[in-house]
Protein backbone atom coordinates (compact mmCIF):
# COMPACT_ATOMS: atom_id res chain seq x y z
CA UNK A 1 0.00 0.00 0.00
CA UNK A 2 1.20 3.39 -0.73
CA UNK A 3 2.02 6.17 1.17
CA UNK A 4 -1.29 8.00 2.72
CA UNK A 5 -3.58 5.46 1.04
CA UNK A 6 -6.27 4.17 3.44
CA UNK A 7 -6.92 0.55 3.54
CA UNK A 8 -10.09 -1.01 3.13
CA UNK A 9 -9.80 -2.99 6.36
CA UNK A 10 -9.48 0.64 8.17
CA UNK A 11 -12.57 2.06 6.32
CA UNK A 12 -14.21 -0.54 7.61
CA UNK A 13 -13.38 -0.71 10.63
CA UNK A 14 -13.88 3.15 11.10
CA UNK A 15 -17.28 2.86 9.33
CA UNK A 16 -18.11 -0.07 11.98
CA UNK A 17 -16.89 2.24 15.04
CA UNK A 18 -19.60 5.01 13.91
CA UNK A 19 -22.30 2.88 13.59
CA UNK A 20 -21.54 1.42 16.95
CA UNK A 21 -21.27 4.63 18.38
CA UNK A 22 -24.20 6.54 17.12
CA UNK A 23 -26.29 3.57 18.33
CA UNK A 24 -24.75 3.56 21.89
CA UNK A 25 -25.92 7.52 21.99
CA UNK A 26 -29.32 6.24 20.80
CA UNK A 27 -29.74 3.88 23.99
CA UNK A 28 -27.76 6.87 26.40
CA UNK A 29 -30.17 9.38 25.40
CA UNK A 30 -33.54 7.09 25.49
CA UNK A 31 -34.53 8.42 22.20
CA UNK A 32 -35.29 4.94 20.18
CA UNK A 33 -38.36 3.01 21.11
CA UNK A 34 -37.00 0.36 22.70
CA UNK A 35 -34.41 2.12 25.07
CA UNK A 36 -37.39 4.41 25.97
CA UNK A 37 -39.46 0.88 27.15
CA UNK A 38 -36.62 0.16 29.20
CA UNK A 39 -36.57 3.35 31.16
CA UNK A 40 -39.93 2.95 31.39
CA UNK A 41 -39.10 -0.39 33.11
CA UNK A 42 -36.56 1.53 35.35
CA UNK A 43 -38.93 4.21 36.62
CA UNK A 44 -41.36 1.59 37.07
CA UNK A 45 -39.10 -0.58 39.44
CA UNK A 46 -38.28 2.67 41.22
CA UNK A 47 -41.94 3.75 42.25
CA UNK A 48 -42.49 0.04 43.30
CA UNK A 49 -39.09 0.31 45.24
CA UNK A 50 -40.59 3.42 46.81
CA UNK A 51 -44.16 2.67 47.83
CA UNK A 52 -42.07 -0.76 49.18
CA UNK A 53 -39.96 0.83 51.80
CA UNK A 54 -42.94 3.20 53.04
CA UNK A 55 -44.91 0.28 53.45
CA UNK A 56 -42.50 -1.85 55.30
CA UNK A 57 -41.54 1.29 57.82
CA UNK A 58 -45.54 1.72 58.45
CA UNK A 59 -45.53 -2.62 58.89
CA UNK A 60 -43.18 -2.19 61.39
CA UNK A 61 -44.32 0.70 63.01
CA UNK A 62 -48.17 -0.98 63.15
CA UNK A 63 -46.35 -4.21 64.81
CA UNK A 64 -44.61 -2.97 67.28
CA UNK A 65 -47.99 -0.28 68.61
CA UNK A 66 -48.18 2.58 70.04
CA UNK A 67 -45.28 4.81 70.93
CA UNK A 68 -43.48 3.24 67.99
CA UNK A 69 -40.91 5.20 65.71
CA UNK A 70 -38.74 4.27 62.60
CA UNK A 71 -36.90 6.17 60.12
CA UNK A 72 -35.59 4.96 56.61
CA UNK A 73 -34.17 6.43 53.98
CA UNK A 74 -35.13 6.32 50.41
CA UNK A 75 -32.20 7.56 47.30
CA UNK A 76 -34.44 8.46 44.23
CA UNK A 77 -32.33 8.44 40.94
CA UNK A 78 -35.44 8.75 38.03
CA UNK A 79 -38.64 9.92 39.96
CA UNK A 80 -37.44 13.06 40.56
CA UNK A 81 -35.85 13.85 37.42
CA UNK A 82 -38.09 15.31 35.45
CA UNK A 83 -36.67 14.26 31.83
CA UNK A 84 -36.46 10.89 32.79
CA UNK A 85 -40.19 10.97 33.41
CA UNK A 86 -41.10 12.31 30.30
CA UNK A 87 -38.97 10.18 28.49
CA UNK A 88 -40.06 7.01 29.95
CA UNK A 89 -44.07 7.73 29.95
CA UNK A 90 -43.77 9.59 26.39
CA UNK A 91 -45.65 12.91 28.63
CA UNK A 92 -45.20 16.32 26.91
CA UNK A 93 -46.37 18.10 30.05
CA UNK A 94 -45.09 18.69 33.39
CA UNK A 95 -44.71 15.33 35.38
CA UNK A 96 -46.52 14.41 38.88
CA UNK A 97 -45.83 12.29 41.54
CA UNK A 98 -48.49 10.87 43.94
CA UNK A 99 -47.91 9.24 47.21
CA UNK A 100 -50.68 7.47 49.10
CA UNK A 101 -52.66 4.51 50.98
CA UNK A 102 -54.87 2.24 50.47
CA UNK A 103 -53.97 -0.98 52.84
CA UNK A 104 -50.45 0.07 51.59
CA UNK A 105 -48.65 3.00 50.01
CA UNK A 106 -49.29 3.61 46.40
CA UNK A 107 -47.12 5.58 43.99
CA UNK A 108 -48.78 7.18 41.03
CA UNK A 109 -46.95 8.79 38.14
CA UNK A 110 -48.86 11.47 36.47
CA UNK A 111 -48.78 14.01 33.54
CA UNK A 112 -50.15 17.51 34.31
CA UNK A 113 -53.24 17.90 31.95
CA UNK A 114 -53.59 13.97 30.67
CA UNK A 115 -53.52 11.74 33.64
CA UNK A 116 -53.93 14.73 36.65
CA UNK A 117 -55.78 18.33 35.96
CA UNK A 118 -55.96 20.72 39.04
CA UNK A 119 -60.02 21.59 39.44
CA UNK A 120 -59.93 23.91 42.27
CA UNK A 121 -58.10 25.62 44.72
CA UNK A 122 -59.59 26.79 47.94
CA UNK A 123 -57.85 29.98 49.27
CA UNK A 124 -59.70 29.51 52.86
CA UNK A 125 -58.10 26.27 53.54
CA UNK A 126 -54.86 26.51 50.78
CA UNK A 127 -56.43 22.94 49.53
CA UNK A 128 -55.61 21.94 46.24
CA UNK A 129 -58.36 19.75 44.18
CA UNK A 130 -57.16 17.56 41.10
CA UNK A 131 -58.43 14.70 39.73
CA UNK A 132 -56.23 11.47 38.47
CA UNK A 133 -56.42 8.68 36.60
CA UNK A 134 -54.74 5.89 37.58
CA UNK A 135 -53.94 3.27 35.36
CA UNK A 136 -53.47 -0.62 37.09
CA UNK A 137 -53.45 -2.51 34.36
CA UNK A 138 -50.89 -2.75 31.36
CA UNK A 139 -51.98 -2.53 27.45
CA UNK A 140 -50.74 -1.77 24.36
CA UNK A 141 -52.11 1.61 24.45
CA UNK A 142 -51.94 2.47 28.41
CA UNK A 143 -49.08 2.46 30.24
CA UNK A 144 -49.06 1.52 34.00
CA UNK A 145 -48.78 4.20 36.18
CA UNK A 146 -50.24 3.11 39.52
CA UNK A 147 -48.18 0.95 41.90
CA UNK A 148 -49.24 -0.62 45.05
CA UNK A 149 -47.15 -2.04 48.06
CA UNK A 150 -48.92 -3.90 50.73
CA UNK A 151 -48.38 -3.33 54.78
CA UNK A 152 -49.95 -5.05 57.83
CA UNK A 153 -51.58 -1.69 58.36
CA UNK A 154 -54.79 -2.65 56.77
CA UNK A 155 -56.65 1.09 56.39
CA UNK A 156 -57.84 2.92 53.46
CA UNK A 157 -57.12 6.66 53.44
CA UNK A 158 -57.35 7.09 50.02
CA UNK A 159 -60.11 9.72 50.46
CA UNK A 160 -58.96 10.50 53.60
CA UNK A 161 -57.86 14.30 53.97
CA UNK A 162 -54.98 14.09 55.40
CA UNK A 163 -52.33 14.74 52.85
CA UNK A 164 -49.87 17.78 52.66
CA UNK A 165 -46.89 19.77 51.66
CA UNK A 166 -44.53 22.23 53.09
CA UNK A 167 -42.71 24.32 50.98
CA UNK A 168 -43.75 24.64 47.63
CA UNK A 169 -45.74 27.10 45.43
CA UNK A 170 -48.35 25.75 43.35
CA UNK A 171 -49.77 27.42 40.16
CA UNK A 172 -53.72 27.32 39.41
CA UNK A 173 -55.42 28.86 36.20
CA UNK A 174 -52.58 31.26 35.69
CA UNK A 175 -52.00 32.28 39.70
CA UNK A 176 -49.27 30.76 41.72
CA UNK A 177 -50.07 29.93 45.37
CA UNK A 178 -47.14 29.41 47.94
CA UNK A 179 -48.96 28.37 51.19
CA UNK A 180 -46.83 27.70 54.73
CA UNK A 181 -49.55 23.99 54.05
CA UNK A 182 -50.47 23.24 50.80
CA UNK A 183 -53.43 20.67 51.55
CA UNK A 184 -54.32 17.98 48.76
CA UNK A 185 -57.85 16.79 47.43
CA UNK A 186 -57.20 14.13 44.90
CA UNK A 187 -59.82 12.01 43.67
CA UNK A 188 -59.87 8.58 43.25
CA UNK A 189 -56.50 8.32 45.53
CA UNK A 190 -55.33 11.38 47.22
CA UNK A 191 -52.64 11.85 48.29
CA UNK A 192 -49.19 13.92 49.02
CA UNK A 193 -48.29 15.67 45.67
CA UNK A 194 -44.57 15.56 44.67
CA UNK A 195 -42.83 17.64 42.41
CA UNK A 196 -39.81 16.12 40.49
CA UNK A 197 -38.07 19.77 40.94
CA UNK A 198 -38.62 20.07 44.48
CA UNK A 199 -38.02 16.16 45.14
CA UNK A 200 -34.83 15.65 46.90
CA UNK A 201 -31.95 13.52 46.06
CA UNK A 202 -32.47 10.68 49.11
CA UNK A 203 -35.42 11.25 51.31
CA UNK A 204 -35.92 10.43 54.89
CA UNK A 205 -38.90 8.85 56.01
CA UNK A 206 -40.42 8.96 59.29
CA UNK A 207 -43.11 7.21 60.54
CA UNK A 208 -44.71 7.14 64.14
CA UNK A 209 -47.40 6.15 65.71
CA UNK A 210 -48.65 8.72 68.53
CA UNK A 211 -52.28 8.33 69.66
CA UNK A 212 -52.37 11.80 70.79
CA UNK A 213 -51.87 12.47 67.28
CA UNK A 214 -53.99 12.76 64.52
CA UNK A 215 -53.58 10.88 61.28
CA UNK A 216 -51.33 12.61 58.77
CA UNK A 217 -48.81 12.52 55.73
CA UNK A 218 -46.78 15.69 55.52
CA UNK A 219 -43.75 16.24 53.18
CA UNK A 220 -41.66 18.96 53.67
CA UNK A 221 -39.60 19.77 50.81
CA UNK A 222 -37.10 22.30 52.88
CA UNK A 223 -35.96 19.57 55.25
CA UNK A 224 -36.42 16.68 52.02
CA UNK A 225 -38.29 14.54 54.52
CA UNK A 226 -41.85 12.41 54.69
CA UNK A 227 -43.21 12.39 58.32
CA UNK A 228 -46.15 10.21 58.66
CA UNK A 229 -48.15 9.81 61.65
CA UNK A 230 -50.57 6.62 62.57
CA UNK A 231 -53.53 6.84 64.67
CA UNK A 232 -55.38 3.03 64.71
CA UNK A 233 -58.65 3.31 65.60
CA UNK A 234 -58.68 7.09 65.70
Amino acid sequence: MKKGQISLEFLFIFILFLVLLTFSIRNITFSSEHSADMLRIQVSEEAKLFANTVSNAISQVYAQGPGAKTTEYFTFRYLNDEYFLKKAFAMNNKPYIVVGYQNGTYVTILEFNETIIFTSYDTGTDTLSANMVPIQSETDALKKNFFLAGSLYRRDLSNASIYSVVGIGVEYNGTTYSPSILNLNITPYNGILLFPEVSPTTLKIVVEWNPDRNESWIFNSTAQELRINLNVGG
